[in-house]
């Protein structure tokens, strides 16, 4: 698509401006030839150039009709003679050409504020504004295809895979229908929403029926880590949670803090929550638990400028959706930084002392599970219930392999800070997931 650059010269106010559609930018006039008082008799031109003229070149004669003529026929000199055309010479539009591939446009216009007269040049340039820049970069963004990319995430079971599905087209996902999770590795999934390439990262959920926490997290974190090292920034994060839910439980919550502690409270405005499954519920009842997310789980992130929506299941909800996103500035997520930038290992992240929190709940938790049960079974080994003893014995086996997951988990993220970032990606690499856009 090509745009209409229009001169224009006008004798109120003397301006030589070049508009495109509605945003005007100005260039210096040329210094006009000295004309002395006009003729008389018709057709004879005034001491101004004609509105909707070029101002004329500094060695152009004019005729007594107004008409270019290098010969002078006419006989009739409107001033006197001007001086021969400097060698050296350049026309204004020239001359911006020049100084725009010669200097950023960002330097010049944004980072100063204006461009200083140019002493070789016998026009130089005026100061210039933000608005000269705006509509210049206008020009240099021609052709480039817009691409976006947002995050997906929310517990599981809360329909992050239908949700891409149904914004991308795509039916062959790997969508989960009952509580187990599907989402076992990170992926990435393109469509084309109004000419912009969108790209959705699909992410597995924490209380995750396979992978523990610690696993999600480390997965997420080696998927950033990569992103970073690429330059690859997400314009916002899609939270996914659902009304069919009739209570806010653990799981539910922990994913909550956790994906406040890797967003960070300054990239909330990048946020959708977004509420799924109304299908599921009366409108009562759905309007009833969204104004408990609103008021009390939500409140926290609605303060920092997170947005609310409903997703009604449609490909249409979804893509409107992801449209509110598109036109973000995109940035990096806290954990990126602070792993990034801060260089800390994911323990000392702020997700990663969430998950160091919780692994010491669990372990306290597990011993005074185990202890319980080994009392138990001891008193019931008196009675010599054996199908009692065997079910609790079963039970027991049970909290110690736990007890043991919950240990290699905090093994896993000591192991983290040990590791580079550099190390990180190698491991994503090796388990072929390093498709980041």
């Amino acid at each position: 698509m090509t745009k209409n650059v229009v001169a224009q010269y006008s004798t109120d106010d003397e301006d030589f401006d070049l508009i495109d559609d509605a945003t005007e930018v100005q260039l210096p006039p040329p210094t006009a030839p000295t004309q002395s008082s006009p003729s008389s008799g018709s057709g004879r031109a005034s001491g101004k150039t004609p509105v909707g003229r070029l101002p004329l070149s500094p060695t152009s004669d004019i005729t007594a009709s107004g008409s270019m003529d290098d010969s002078n026929k006419g006989g009739i000199s409107l001033g006197p003679p001007l001086p021969p055309k400097p060698s050296t010479y350049a026309s204004p539009v020239d001359v911006m050409a020049q100084k725009l591939s010669d200097s950023s446009l960002e330097d010049s216009y944004i980072s100063t504020g204006n461009v200083s007269e140019s002493a070789d040049s016998t026009y130089g340039l005026y100061s210039g504004s933000k608005r000269v820049y705006k509509a210049l970069k206008s020009h240099m963004d021609w052709g480039k295809e817009k691409e976006v990319l947002i995050a997906v995430m929310g517990m599981t079971g809360a329909g992050k895979t239908t949700f891409i599905s149904k914004a991308t087209g795509k039916t062959d996902l790997l969508i989960g229908h009952s509580l187990e999770s599907c989402t076992r590795e990170i992926s990435v999934h393109e469509t084309k929403i109004d000419d912009t390439t969108v790209r959705f990262v699909d992410t597995p959920g924490f209380s995750d029926t396979y992978l523990s926490d610690t696993e999600v997290l480390e997965m997420i974190a080696d998927y950033l880590a990569a992103a970073y090292t690429k330059d690859v920034k997400l314009n916002g994060i899609i939270y996914i949670h659902p009304i069919s839910e009739n209570r806010m439980t653990n799981p539910a919550t922990k994913n909550l803090e956790m994906f406040r502690k890797l967003t960070g409270e300054k990239n909330l405005k990048n946020v959708v929550l977004t509420t799924s499954m109304w299908d599921k519920v009366t409108a009562e009842e759905g309007a009833k638990r969204e104004k408990e997310l609103r008021e009390k789980f939500w409140k926290v992130l609605l303060t920092f400028e997170a947005k609310t929506i409903k997703y009604r299941g449609t490909p249409e909800s979804a893509r409107e959706i992801a449209a509110l996103l598109m036109e973000n500035k995109p940035f990096y997520l806290q954990l990126q930084e602070e792993m990034g930038k801060g260089n800390k290992a994911l323990k000392d992240t702020a997700a990663g002392r969430e998950i160091m929190q919780e692994l010491v709940r669990m372990k306290e938790q597990h011993e005074r599970e185990l202890v319980e049960m080994k009392d138990m079974i001891m008193r019931t080994q008196k009675e010599n219930n054996d199908a009692a003893v065997k079910a609790l014995e079963e039970h027991y086996q049970g909290l110690l392999r736990d007890m043991e997951r919950t240990l290699v988990d905090e093994r896993r993220m000591n192991d983290e800070a040990v590791k580079s970032l550099n190390e990180r990606i190698s491991a994503l690499e090796r388990r072929g997931m390093c498709h980041i856009m």
